[in-house]
């Protein structure tokens, strides 16, 4: 079943029939910047890539358009296949005022519009960049994922100046886009973030058990503070790590207070390294 923010990329391509990628990505991105569709429903988040803006996650569903025939591909081009795509009006009125606006920019033009106007997402450009990005942060800071797409998450670790991605799920799988280890690992990767998966760091899904009153949540983190203890070496190597280089240790709830790794942040702190807690 289609959600509104893939209709949206189906509208859009039945209304231009055909359109290469760079093309696409950059009209829904001025859609998501210049018009209130984001406001309305949930659409795709871009981060700095290659090409400017960019979503690991617009791209995913392109594939999944293209296994179910609603679109053909031939190298760089897009073309539409399937029937009709409808949408409240609404929507529909900002993706024609995007089309009417850009669509008879070529590629060199659209690129250099965009670059423009939001210098941020050129940071790591292979064609020019408007502005400099440079890792100059050290220390800890704790992120989870839930509620987040790939692109929202992985533009958080971009503007913490992120070094390494340190993964302290203890099974690293996730039914959302992106959050598997390998997927997460490789799309890490690309933007530079070094990624480590330490499962001992984790909490065993039994003992994740039955969690419903805070009272639960205590008793399950005071196990966990045991458990850190026959840890030291891992996490003084952390610690180490964070001297130099800026760290995210992450895992999937967005309330570090019902999240392990509020305490095992705070077991770093105790050994005296920089540790932001969110």
């Amino acid at each position: 079943m289609l959600i509104q923010r893939q209709k949206c990329v189906l509208y859009l391509l039945q209304k231009l029939q055909k359109c290469d990628k760079i093309q696409l990505a950059k009209l829904l991105f001025l859609l998501e910047k210049e018009t209130e569709l984001p406001r309305l429903y949930s659409f795709y988040s871009f981060i700095p890539y290659k090409y400017g803006p960019y979503s690991f996650e617009l791209f995913h569903d392109i594939n999944i358009f293209e296994k179910e025939g609603f679109i053909v591909t031939n190298e760089n081009t897009i073309n539409y296949q399937y029937k009709q795509i409808d949408l409240p009006q609404i929507l529909k009125n900002y993706i024609h005022d995007i089309i009417s606006k850009y669509e008879s920019m070529d590629d060199n033009d659209l690129i250099k519009y965009v670059y423009q106007q939001y210098p941020e997402y050129t940071i790591f450009s292979e064609i020019d960049k408007h502005q400099q990005y440079k890792r100059d942060k050290k220390g800890i800071f704790t992120i989870g994922y839930q509620g987040r797409s790939i692109d929202e998450f992985l533009r958080i670790l971009v503007k913490e100046k992120t070094h390494t991605l340190v993964d302290i799920r203890y099974n690293p799988w996730s039914m959302k886009y992106g959050f598997t280890k390998y997927t997460l690992k490789t799309l890490s990767e690309k933007l530079d973030i070094e990624y480590q998966h330490i499962p001992e760091l984790g909490i065993p899904k039994d003992m994740r058990q039955n969690l419903n009153t805070k009272k639960d949540y205590d008793e399950l983190f005071k196990k966990y503070e045991q458990h850190l203890k026959k840890q030291l070496l891992k996490i003084q190597n952390l610690k180490h790590q964070a001297e130099t280089k800026r760290l995210a240790l992450m895992c999937f709830e967005k309330d570090p207070a019902f999240c392990h790794r509020h305490i095992l942040g705070e077991y770093l702190q105790k050994m005296g390294a920089e540790v932001t807690i969110t």
